[in-house]
This record gives C-alpha cells, structure tokens and sequence, in this order.
C-alpha cells in the first residue's frame, strides 16, 4: 500500500460514516426513487412502483453504469432481449452490466419495493441510456410525467 501525504491523510479522517432508512412511502400510483446515499462513483436507492408500473417504456442499457436490484416487497418481472425472465419476489436480485439491454415492471397486486445499487467509472455519465436501435431515451417518466407522479397510500409505508 502506497503512503499518503499528510493532506489526503487528514482528509481521510474527515470521512464519517453516513446511515438512512429503509422506509418508504407505499405507493396506488406511479412509482418513487429516493437517494439513499452516493459516493464519488456509486449511487444506493430504494424505489417503489404502483402495480402495472416499472422501467418499462421499452428496453434500454445503461451504457456507462452497471446496477443491481433487490427486491425488498412485491413482484417484479425483467426481460432481457432473449425475453422474459423469472419472476423476482422478496430477497432475489439482478446484476445488470453496463450495456446491458433489459426493462422491468411490477405485475401486482402489491406495490413493488426495490434497493438499486448504481456504479460507474469516474467522470462517466450514468444516466446516457439508449434503445437497442442506438437512441437516447429521456429522464424516467418524462414522456409521460402524470403516470409516472407518485401517488402515496395514506399511512402505508414499507419499513
């Protein structure tokens, strides 16, 4: 291990642990991404989609950022270009390397809770996503922002 100059050694000791929660508005409608936290390369999400909803306004890649999914509550159904793949219920994941083509939705009847981890190389653009026909796709749930506006079930909350 390379020694550090006493600058980067004192900006070392600055460094604190960070802690957050779990809890999250469930959801009638639409779907939510609240941050966590993030580091200089990574970013560690919790989501919650309304059934019917997902990232499925077709299939696209993250080109410079790889992510994983957990499923905390709910039902969740991926496709890759070879098509649909297994069901995802509590405590089951997917990796997805950069590149990688897939889109998800929940099928009900519970609103979907997920952990998304995201981490890229830095100075990467992590939120360049493409169709498989090469074109740019826009913010989640800007071609259609009302069905995408979150829609908060009084008093429910996945803790």
């Amino acid at each position: 291990m390379s020694e550090l100059d006493e600058n980067a050694l004192a900006q070392l000791r600055e460094l604190r642990p960070e802690t957050f929660s779990l809890k999250i508005p469930l959801l009638s409608g639409g779907m939510s991404r609240d941050l966590l936290c993030s580091g200089e390369n990574s970013t560690f999400r919790i989501h919650c989609y309304s059934t019917g909803m997902g990232e499925k306004h077709g299939f696209h890649a993250h080109i410079e950022e790889e992510h994983v999914f957990v499923v905390l509550q709910g039902r969740a159904v991926f496709s890759s270009l070879d098509g649909k793949l297994p069901v995802m219920e509590k405590n089951s994941g997917i990796w997805l390397p950069k590149g990688c083509f897939y889109e998800f939705y929940n099928p009900g009847p519970d609103p979907l809770v997920v952990l998304r981890f995201g981490a890229q190389a830095t100075g990467a653009n992590a939120s360049l996503r493409l169709t498989p026909e090469g074109e740019s796709i826009k913010g989640r749930g800007s071609s259609n922002p009302e069905l995408a506006r979150p829609q908060v079930m009084p008093g429910k909350f996945f803790e």
